[in-house]
């Protein structure tokens, strides 16, 4: 009866994949990433400088007023620009124009309850705030919460909060973050409402922190990201002591997308959280799209597990693809050891938007693996696809083996979903036996190599990402909700490496750099 559940299960995910590709080919593989974007995208300002100094053992007051937020922000008061609209929203137009340029370079913050809208948090002030507020205010360790309803300002005077707090050398560093100028902390319940059913895919992002800078039209962010509290983070554990290049960005690389007008109306109407979440339309674009010189997006990790390990540490993924794939759980952990190339291409032909391309590194025996492609392409025929082989020319002009495409058949015509091919180990360039996966395009035989040269990120660099993000959005591939500076950002780069005191390659948590041009 298990092994049937499980059966059942990678059937319906095996579908729900081929499903989604026909109109989303931008999985969750590729997108799973992107999600982390929006918590960089804050309202820009300059920030202070500073040297940092050492984490203080003792819990910084705003981490008692903030705790069981699910989020909270922090940002510079710059009397010039315009009065944010949380603040209007909660006071009159007179007193959030006194306080803001009362409070002008000091800090604010903006937290997100479990429930509800976000409250503002602002530090002593002189200014004396109108009485109908008085229902939905706390004044607390030096701080002033204004809620945005009652009910949340109730349900904060009855949370138990502890006065021992102990944060980690972690926590404690994000708070002086938070304190000195643009910063980001979230927890797994702020990343759900954006990453929606792609959340398991995000566990080694559920929580984080960031500080974030803008120079010019360049906003770069770096801070912690882990599968658990940063509370729960090793004392041993800081940012690494020369932290990794990122990526130059290189925003003339791609040409002008044109989408089609089905496209931009879909683009302009949905309100989904996710790319993945759109409804398929149910015409084919009618024009041609025209080809970007970079990729759409380009991932690169020495570990398949951040993406995968939550999807194979599912029971019934694990034992289906066992018992139904014949993938035991030896192989089935090789391979989230094993490193990760991830690209995603625009397509000049077909009903898809985007073609993906997944390299994996194989184990030194393919027997098991083999083994399990053979059983997935019986089911694949079970479903109703139709199988092809094609034979595939090395660069050199070389025969290098076969690839296996899987079409399905669409108004009497075929219409290509993927496939696969073996890709020998070169001993005389010292690169081992790769597993290629392909979406909506066809497996080819050359070596994965990124626009920078290389296919893997070198110590101490864990994972690389690239991505295009107008392009996406002229595709109709990044939804609404994305914020405008990302939406329209020409590139966006960004880099893992491990934290300073890692005792293993599966820390849980790790240091991310990146950066986006503003538009």
């Amino acid at each position: 009866m298990a092994g049937s559940s499980s059966s059942g299960h990678v059937k319906a995910l095996v579908h729900d994949v081929l499903n989604r590709v026909r109109t989303q080919p931008f999985t969750s593989l590729a997108i799973a990433f992107l999600v982390l974007i929006p918590l960089t995208s804050l309202w820009l300002s300059d920030q202070r400088s500073g040297n940092e100094s050492d984490s203080s053992p003792n819990a910084d007051p705003l981490l008692h007023v903030s705790e069981g937020m699910q989020m909270v922000q922090s940002f510079r008061v710059d009397a010039a620009k315009p009065v944010p609209a949380l603040w209007t929203k909660l006071f009159d137009p007179k007193t959030a124009s006194e306080l803001w340029q009362q409070l002008d370079e000091q800090i604010w913050w903006q937290a997100w309850p479990q429930e509800g809208d976000a409250l503002l948090i602002l530090p002593e002030t002189s200014v004396v705030l109108p009485s109908a507020t008085a229902s939905l205010r706390r004044e607390i360790e030096g701080f002033t919460l204004v809620f945005a309803d009652l009910l949340n300002a109730v349900t904060f005077d009855q949370q138990a909060r502890s006065s021992n707090i102990v944060p980690s050398p972690l926590e404690a560093r994000c708070f002086q973050y938070l304190r000195r100028g643009s910063a980001v902390l979230w927890s797994p319940a702020a990343l759900a409402s954006m990453a929606g059913p792609m959340l398991p895919l995000l566990q080694s992002a559920s929580y984080g922190c960031f500080s974030l800078e803008l120079k010019g039209t360049l906003l770069s962010w770096s801070g912690v990201v882990g599968s658990r509290p940063l509370r729960q983070a090793s004392k041993r554990l800081a940012p690494p002591d020369q932290p990794a290049e990122i990526p130059s960005l290189n925003t003339t690389a791609s040409k002008p997308v044109k989408p089609s007008s089905a496209k931009q109306s879909s683009s302009k109407k949905t309100t989904s959280k996710t790319p993945t979440s759109k409804k398929p339309s149910s015409k084919a674009p009618s024009t041609k799209k025209t080809a970007s010189a970079a990729p759409l997006l380009e991932m690169s990790s020495s570990s398949s597990r951040s993406l995968l390990g939550a999807m194979l540490n599912r029971p019934l993924i694990r034992d289906g693809l066992e018992e139904d794939y014949g993938l035991p759980p030896t192989l089935q952990l090789e391979l989230l050891d094993a490193p990760l190339f991830l690209k995603v291409i625009q397509v000049d032909q077909g009903p898809f938007l985007a073609g993906v391309q997944l390299d994996l590194q194989l184990p030194a025996d393919t027997k098991a693996l083999v083994s399990a492609l053979n059983s997935a392409a019986e089911k694949l025929k079970e479903g109703g696809l139709q199988r092809r082989e094609k034979k595939l020319i090395s660069p050199n002009g070389r025969s290098a083996g076969r690839a296996v495409l899987w079409f399905e058949k669409h108004d009497e015509k075929e219409r290509l979903l993927g496939g696969w091919t073996l890709i020998n180990a070169d001993d005389a360039k010292k690169r081992p036996a790769q597993l290629r996966l392909t979406l909506a395009t066809s497996p080819h035989a050359k070596a994965s190599a990124s626009a920078s040269g290389t296919a893997l990120p070198q110590d101490p660099v864990q994972l690389i990402l690239s991505m295009q993000p107008n392009d996406l959005e002229q595709l109709g591939l990044f939804g609404s909700s994305w914020p405008r500076p990302v939406r329209l950002a020409k590139q966006l780069n960004l880099i893992l490496q491990p934290l300073a005191g890692s005792a293993t390659s599966h820390e849980d948590w790790s240091w991310m750099r990146g950066q986006l041009a503003v538009p």
